[in-house]
């Protein structure tokens, strides 16, 4: 019975790994809106569907997967809301094929189980930031960690060492930060799997290189060198460290304001606990140093704090640096540990979903402000217009740049002659934009000819002033 049981147990993690992707993918559907029409979301959706080639942001070439299934989907001529609900299942159905080929194709079960593990442990709100790159360091580094624990160790042959260079190239191209997670998934496999450690010698040394040099070809966006810049004068600020408004975040929605961090904290010191408990004492310290830095390399890079939702994706990374270790322990586990770790397992996964179910909330109010907006407009008989920036200072709508892209998505929904487009601050001059939208960044002047007909419409005319008649 024994191996029946041991089966058994597997099965029942493996089935509330897909379990897990398939609610995240309900949940995808029920709130393609809130995903879509937002910020940085709703102007990667448009130029999606505006734009026919691929649009890559920033030099992350292996974030388009979700942009390719649009694009397919646009080919056949799908109406705009479809192209929504499958732009935002697009990005879990990602996560859920990596999770699909290392449980089932390379048969590493316990590497596909951190994924689904690492896929809500410190997401709340991201999960309705649908384009953030960040999202895609917790799937694809398990990538890389299922070729390395599958056909690496099994095969050890050149066909498994190209396989995991070209899963390490997919995770380097996709976030800046993804080297330093790729150094984490190495330098973990060459402790803990001694046969390999001449071909993880290579790929660390790639991703050094990589890590190096990476910035000299690919110039960084204007965005990434605030960063650099923001990381050193955090650094500056060491010994107010605990002041700062990014540590203040990190401890408030550890226990504070919310426990999103809770199962985190939790999950690291039963990790530390069970490697000292084995002796593992080189494991230990790696994971210790790698959390503890990561730590400190986000709290004084983003000191200043930004929006929930943007400073919730800075620390994401952490579930993954926790996750593999832990999954990596369970495995070697006995029966009995392996009963009580599906317990918590179930525990973990079931809290942390109904945290990401109830982060919707504030994300459908600033839905519903935008539609209130475009209604209003509407009722004042105009298609383009502006909104005074005091009106959305008193709203759900807060960043309120992106604005011309949530009012179009939301308007266009109901066909493309019902086109609506807002943008927020003073009377622009008129003179060229009759036949014109401003769209920045995108464009600043739009000739409405050059919208793509079949989503959004052509407005005409005027811009005129929402002042008197918005909510």
């Amino acid at each position: 019975m024994k191996p029946l049981e041991r089966i058994t147990v597997k099965q029942g993690f493996l089935a509330l790994g897909h379990l897990l992707f398939l609610g995240l993918f309900i949940l995808s559907l029920i709130h393609f809106r809130e995903r879509v029409v937002q910020v940085d979301s709703a102007l990667q959706f448009f130029k999606w569907v505006q734009v026919d080639g691929v649009e890559v942001e920033a030099h992350r070439y292996t974030a388009v997967f979700p942009q390719l299934m649009v694009k397919v989907f646009r080919y056949l001529r799908v109406d705009l809301v479809l192209l929504m609900q499958v732009a935002s299942a697009a990005h879990v159905l990602v996560a859920w094929l990596i999770y699909t080929l290392a449980a089932h194709l390379w048969r590493v079960p316990w590497v596909a189980l951190g994924s689904a593990l690492a896929a809500v442990l410190c997401t709340r709100l991201t999960f309705y930031g649908m384009v953030l790159e960040a999202n895609y360091l917790l799937s694809y580094p398990f990538l890389l960690a299922a070729v390395i624990q599958g056909p690496m160790l099994r095969q050890r042959d050149r066909g498994a060492l190209a396989l995991s260079v070209l899963a390490l190239l997919i995770l380097l191209f996709v976030h800046p930060v993804a080297s330093l997670v790729a150094l984490f998934v190495l330098v973990h496999y060459f402790l803990t799997e001694p046969r390999l450690r001449g071909p993880l010698t290579i790929l660390i040394l790639v991703t050094v290189i990589w890590a190096a040099t990476s910035r000299l070809i690919f110039s960084p966006s204007g965005y990434e060198q605030g960063l650099y810049a923001s990381a050193w004068e955090g650094w500056s600020q060491w010994k107010s460290m605990m002041s700062l408004p990014s540590t203040d975040f990190l401890l408030g929605h550890s226990w504070r304001d919310t426990s999103l961090y809770l199962p985190m904290w939790i999950l690291l010191v039963v990790t530390l606990v069970a490697l000292g408990f084995l002796r593992k004492w080189m494991q230990l310290l790696f994971l210790l140093l790698a959390v503890l830095g990561f730590l400190l390399l986000t709290l004084f890079t983003y000191h200043s704090g930004e929006t929930a939702l943007m400073m919730e994706k800075n620390f994401v990374p952490l579930a993954t640096l926790i996750a593999l270790p832990l999954m990596g322990l369970v495995v070697r586990a006995s029966l009995t540990w392996k009963r009580l770790a599906l317990v918590g397992f179930v525990l973990v996964l079931f809290i942390q979903f109904r945290g990401i179910s109830f982060a919707s909330k504030p994300m459908k109010e600033r839905y519903q402000a935008i539609t209130q907006l475009v209604e209003a407009a509407e009722q004042a008989g105009m298609r383009k217009a502006v909104v005074a920036p005091e009106f959305l200072d008193n709203s759900k709508v807060g960043v309120a740049w992106a604005l011309p892209f949530e009012a179009l998505l939301v308007s266009a929904q109901n066909g493309p002659d019902r086109s609506v487009t807002l943008i927020s601050g003073a009377i622009p001059k008129q003179d060229e934009l009759e036949r014109a939208v401003l769209l920045p960044p995108y464009a600043e002047v739009f000739p409405v000819d050059q919208l793509r007909s079949r989503y959004f419409g052509h407005p005409i005319g005027a811009y005129g002033h929402l002042n008197s008649t918005a909510p």
